[in-house]
């Protein structure tokens, strides 16, 4: 119940390694340490993450064809429908494609909600200044001994009078709040901190994208929602100084408890191995 390993930190560290690490580090133990992994149930049909890929691969190739094809004829919403299209197929997950057609449906019935949303929040954030300047971007960082490894959604740029400043920007279609909650105490919002870090530059800014379908929202929360965290320079040094102290404090043999609670039990795929349940 309380393990060592010293010896397992592993090599390269990812922002969901360093959640699990201080959602609980048994977990971290577990799953990132002796990397057990859990069999999952084969899904006949799509689920919200192909979703979320085949948006996030959809949006990667909208901005991408804005910057390099410019003059196609295409205007932003002939372009996305187009590109959503091809993804769709590309993934097998078309009607046309001769692949999981009829489970995607729903998905691509909810298209049109969440292209409106989005073409309407790039309209205010472009008009605003910022520009796209690249999308899924891989990055490593050294913090002492170990490597920090990651992949930004996106990385925008935004004139000021001290110079460009990046801003870096993480796509959700997960629940609205789920994202609110994210931004609500810097110390604890490791990934976008982490990929301000990744980035590597002394000033930036950081936002969670929230893209959701409009049915979803009410009133005048907007289909598409900028989710800033507002003190994401603290946040960075918070964590970057707190990733420092935990891999050495296991490096030097600290133990590795098991100290989650509520949705971190809830849905942990090494709440059976713990034996937290059983103990009193």
């Amino acid at each position: 119940p309380r393990p060592t390993a010293a010896d397992l930190l592993p090599q390269a560290l990812s922002a969901s390694a360093y959640q699990d690490l201080r959602d609980c580090p048994y977990r971290f133990f577990a799953l990132r340490q002796l990397r057990l992994q859990q069999v999952d149930e084969i899904e006949a049909e799509p689920d919200k993450r192909d979703l979320g890929n085949w948006l996030h691969a959809v949006l990667k190739a909208f901005h991408e064809a804005r910057v390099l094809e410019p003059a196609d004829g295409l205007d932003d919403r002939q372009r996305l429908d187009a590109l959503a299209q091809a993804e769709a197929r590309a993934r097998g997950l078309s009607v046309d494609g001769g692949g999981q057609g009829a489970g995607f449906l729903p998905f691509m019935a909810a298209w049109p909600a969440l292209r409106e949303g989005y073409l309407a929040w790039l309209a205010e954030h472009e008009g605003a200044g910022p520009h796209f300047e690249r999308a899924e971007v891989s990055l490593t960082r050294n913090v002492g001994p170990w490597r920090l490894i990651g992949q930004l959604d996106r990385i925008d740029r935004q004139a000021s009078p001290e110079g460009p400043i990046p801003l870096v920007i993480d796509y959700k279609t997960e629940p609205r709040q789920s994202t609110l909650d994210r931004v609500k105490d810097p110390l604890e919002d490791t990934q976008i901190a982490f990929y301000a870090a990744l980035l590597g530059e002394e000033t930036v800014r950081g936002a969670y994208l929230s893209i959701t379908d409009s049915r979803e929202t009410t009133g005048k929360d907007p289909a598409t929602r900028w989710i800033e965290q507002p003190e994401l320079l603290l946040a960075r040094e918070h964590l970057l100084e707190g990733i420092a102290d935990d891999l050495g404090r296991i490096a030097h043999g600290h133990t590795l408890p098991a100290l989650g609670e509520g949705k971190v039990c809830d849905f942990c795929a090494a709440r059976g191995l713990c034996r937290k349940d059983f103990r009193t």
